[in-house]
């Protein structure tokens, strides 16, 4: 090796061989720098807890405003209408919980393995563990309304049966102006509006009709009740039971156990 040979380095362009200090050749070329660059800095991806974090944050933001409107316009039964709002709002915000918890999960599983590459691995702990209060208010205030709502189903579904009776007892009666005699059965009723279909309950079964009166044909033995009476079975789908709701006279009746019947209110 000749002398100073170790302290060249060779021109990328033309090949020729100088100082290890130059920063130009004699062909013309120039180094752009003096050393070798050092290692380049690493940003960690923290994509999924940064997403999972705005979505829940989001969430809990839009559902704070909509339930502090419901307490404004509800100051004296609030409880009331925040449980009902949070079980309303549960068919939107309980998916994007489990949205958040799945992004928050992903994002932490990353960080544990991978930290050189992912981070934010306390970020997703935090979204998780909001995402899971939030969906555990919304399941425990569904679950504490479950009987109200069946009750509340119940009650619905009683008026509903009680305004067809009454629509019924009005096609009767139309048909009793028209004809001059009650109807001996329901389906006489398409007589008077061939586009007329049979009537049923909230439960889907159709009235009891019995026509017992002086207007009606072939009428035998006098029953306690002056022209008509219609009869829902009610929930259970068995006649007779104290469920069943009875319209004699335009007068909704309740029946018991023991045969009576009591008047509706």
């Amino acid at each position: 090796m000749r002398r100073g040979e170790g302290h060249e380095k060779a021109c990328p362009s033309c090949g020729q061989m100088v100082a290890q200090e130059a920063i130009a050749c004699q062909c013309g070329a120039r180094w752009v720098t003096l050393q070798p660059l050092g290692s380049e800095f690493h940003v960690p991806r923290m994509g999924q807890p940064l997403a999972a974090m705005g979505m829940i944050g989001l969430a809990l933001v839009i559902e704070s405003i909509i339930l502090a409107h419901e307490v404004y316009v509800s100051p004296f039964v609030w409880t009331e209408a925040v449980g009902s709002m949070l079980v309303y709002l549960a068919r939107v915000f309980v998916p994007v919980a489990l949205l958040v918890m799945v992004l928050a999960y992903r994002g932490w599983r990353q960080a544990r393995r991978d930290p050189h590459r992912y981070g934010g691995a306390r970020l997703a702990r935090v979204s998780m563990i909001t995402a899971m209060l939030v969906l555990g208010v919304h399941v425990g205030v569904f679950v504490t309304r479950i009987p109200r709502m069946i009750e509340n189903g119940r009650l619905r579904r009683e008026a509903a049966t009680r305004a067809n009776l009454y629509r019924l007892a009005w096609a009767i009666e139309a048909y009793k102006r028209q004809y001059g005699l009650y109807p001996r059965r329901l389906i006489d009723l398409q007589e008077m509006d061939p586009s007329l279909k049979p009537a049923v309950d909230a439960w889907g079964r159709e009235f009891v009709y019995n026509a017992i009166s002086g207007d009606v044909a072939a009428t035998t033995a006098p029953m306690p009740f002056q022209r008509y009476q219609l009869i829902s079975k009610g929930p259970d789908g068995v006649l007779g039971t104290e469920d069943d709701i009875v319209l004699r006279d335009d007068v909704l009746l309740h029946a018991v156990k023991d045969g009576e019947e009591r008047s509706a209110r």
